[in-house]
């Protein structure tokens, strides 16, 4: 009988209870304000007297991760600094970059206030550049004119993407849109950490340059770099409804084939009797590759679990992958505590926890029949890692691949070939050998993969798409985890039906926490250069919109991707554009005038108002109109006045106070869009 069998790993695991509670910690730290720790050390006091060692050490470890959170939080930027014009200065901390538009992190520690320079706190703020110049590298001092102002929740729909609370979990709240020409390096990073990392693009310029495919180059700096910017949504979608997805991005199965290769070529060290030296050299390697590709936590996991396992080796100990699991999202989370909000954070922790657990508990094939073992290892390893990271991705993605195991069992074999082959080429690059064959080879495996993904995504039922559930489903899908994982190491029958049981509440949740929408609604976004009225009848999404020319593509395309979620929660199954003349159950539009349900609009784009239908609910004001905001009051005589947000600040500013100056009623698109129901 094997040892696994008798007794849980996470009896033999000492980190769990100080990884639990440091978790407990940070969560109950960024949601209660600090006061409330008063509870978590009478908590220590009395669990201590009460010799419930455990107990004590997860209220320790929960203090520990709140009073952590405390001193990481954020530095805020006085209000009376917001929304004016100066000069900044910080440092890069990161840098993404689109088609359209760069934005950059900054740690923002000075600024100029009539010639005066003031030393702040840094403060982390989000600058959106639209060029690529000038040309900004991580650890340069930027300095820059423009303004600051808060990020807010600028929803206009339910369930469209929260930049304020994506960024808040990043510790970021202010923000600032800057033109290229107002801005500038002022310094070029010193710090070795910066310029590692900075070594990154030389890597991406390496591969670009190999003689290969640009589909392959793009999946070359990806896999290896973990810059994923090259990727288009359509190749994101591909592997994603493959199941390949995590291909894409760093994690374990990278590290673990950069570690293989770094091993191998060190190999040769083993002949002098210097295998220690190999494998702290190994690890140096491993954390300078980790800076390289920007920390991210499941690189970062990776490598720590990696090098405990190195060091263990070293020093003759035995190696606990659960001990080491565990001071690795400690190590994170201490130096980190927004990490916890981070998705690859979540799934990396996640499929490794399932994996140690269920992986070698499902493989049919003793280990001793070494080959076949193997094989069907993979298998195991795919299945086990879906089983925790499957219902996380289903919660943040809203699908769910069905034939990953297929695609899983190739490219485990050819992905290991297509990395090392591309560490050969780019070396051999550097010192000016052309791998022409080698390329031509990577080439050749790189279309296995990726022919392998269109086929998947062609099969029908290739995925379970529009999946929306509440995230207390969560809680009692993990305990039925737990009961399966114990089920299978105590082969008792109680945690079997434990099992059952929760399966069965969970899917009885899904079905009784459904969300219950209206019938019909509209809604009129705060767009910038058009305005859009948004009307859903069931199943049925309507727009209608002023934008013209290229205007009226994006404007399409944009509510698509911004409504996404809007839209599937809801079981929205198609889009149409309104024409200038259309009838339906609830909407009637002739031209300029839109009836939705009893409320009847009149758009205004131009200033013929002769042609506008008198007397309409809503008279929609729109950038085109130029005239006086009371000819459309005195002329169209709506009930109320709408002006949306495409209009100019000031022409908006203006019509304002002329409706406020004569009392008519007026809704303003600058601060909230407009929302109303319909039939329920």
């Amino acid at each position: 009988m094997r040892e696994c069998d008798t007794k849980i790993p996470f009896s033999i695991t000492p980190l769990l209870p100080i990884l639990v509670g440091i978790i407990l910690g940070v969560v109950i730290g960024f949601n209660l304000e600090f006061w409330w720790i008063v509870f978590a050390i009478v908590g220590i006091v009395l669990t201590y007297f009460s010799k419930q060692k455990t107990t004590t050490l997860i209220f320790i470890s929960v203090v520990l991760g709140w009073v952590n959170v405390s001193f990481q939080s954020p530095n805020l930027i006085d209000d009376s600094h917001l929304n004016k014009t100066m000069t900044f200065s910080g440092v890069a901390s990161s840098i993404k970059t689109s088609d359209e538009i760069r934005s950059i992190i900054l740690d923002i520690d000075t600024y100029i206030e009539s010639n005066s320079i003031n030393t702040i706190s840094p403060i982390k703020s989000v600058v959106y550049i639209p060029s690529l110049n000038p040309i900004i590298e991580h650890g340069d001092r930027v300095t820059f004119i423009g303004t600051l102002s808060k990020i807010n929740d600028n929803r206009d729909l339910p369930d469209e993407f929260n930049i304020a609370k994506y960024y808040s979990h990043k510790g970021i709240y202010t923000s600032s849109f800057v033109q290229p020409e107002k801005i500038h390096v002022c310094t070029s990073t010193k710090s070795i950490y910066y310029k590692i990392q900075n070594f990154k693009d030389n890597i991406t310029h390496l591969i670009a340059s190999l003689p290969i495919s640009s589909g392959c180059i793009e999946f070359l700096n990806t896999t290896i770099t973990g810059d994923t910017s090259m990727l288009t949504d359509e190749q994101r979608l591909k592997y994603s409804t493959s199941g390949l997805a995590h291909i894409l991005a760093l994690s374990g199965l990278h590290i673990g084939i950069i570690s293989l290769f770094i091993l191998l070529i060190l190999f040769p060290i083993d002949i002098f009797g210097w295998r220690k030296t190999r494998y702290i050299i190994t690890i140096l390697l491993l954390w300078l590759y980790a800076i390289i590709t920007g920390l991210s936590p499941s690189v970062t996991r990776s490598v720590i679990m990696a090098t405990t396992f190195l060091i263990a080796q070293i020093i003759q100990r035995h190696h606990s992958p659960y001990n080491s699991l565990c001071l690795a999202a400690i190590i994170i989370l201490i130096f980190d505590p927004y990490s916890i909000f981070d998705i690859g954070f979540q799934l990396s922790f996640i499929a490794v926890v399932t994996i140690l657990i269920f992986a070698d508990k499902i493989n049919p094939i003793a280990r001793k029949n070494k080959i076949l073992y193997s094989i069907c290892s993979i298998c195991c390893i795919s299945i086990a890692a879906m089983i925790g990271t499957g219902i996380v991705s289903a919660y943040y993605f809203h699908s769910l691949p069905l034939y990953f195991l297929f695609a899983n069992i190739i490219s485990s074999y050819i992905l290991p070939l297509i990395i090392i082959g591309g560490v050969i080429a780019i070396i051999s690059t550097l010192f000016g050998i052309e791998p022409n064959l080698l390329c031509y080879i990577i080439d050749f495996l790189y279309s296995i993969i990726n022919n392998i993904t269109d086929v998947i995504t062609s099969l029908p039922g290739a995925g379970i798409g529009n999946i929306y559930f509440s995230s207390w489903i969560f809680i009692p899908y993990f305990i039925s985890i737990i009961c399966l994982g114990l089920a299978l190491y105590f082969k008792k029958r109680f945690w079997y039906y434990n099992t059952g049981i929760f399966i069965f509440i969970t899917i009885t949740l899904c079905f009784l926490c459904k969300p219950k929408h209206c019938k019909t609604e509209y809604f009129i976004p705060r767009d910038t250069y058009y305005t859009n009225l948004i009307i859903r009848d069931s199943t049925t999404l309507y727009l209608i919109s002023t934008a013209r020319g290229g205007y009226f593509e994006q404007s399409y395309n944009n509510c698509l991707t911004k409504y996404n979620d809007y839209m599937g929660k809801r079981g929205v199954d198609s889009f149409i554009i309104i024409p200038q003349q259309f009838n339906s159950n609830c909407i009637h539009r002739n031209y300029s005038s839109i009836i939705i349900g009893t409320d009847e609009f009149a758009i205004i784009n131009n200033n013929k108002l002769d042609y506008i239908k008198r007397q309409p609910k809503y008279a929609l004001v729109c950038n085109g109109f130029k005239g006086n905001i009371l000819d459309v009051s005195n002329i169209v005589n709506p009930d109320t006045i709408i002006l949306s947000n495409d209009l100019h600040k000031k022409r908006h500013l203006r019509y304002i106070d002329s409706c406020v100056k004569h009392n008519i009623p007026h809704i303003s698109l600058r601060e909230k869009g407009f929302h109303k129901v319909v039939q329920n």
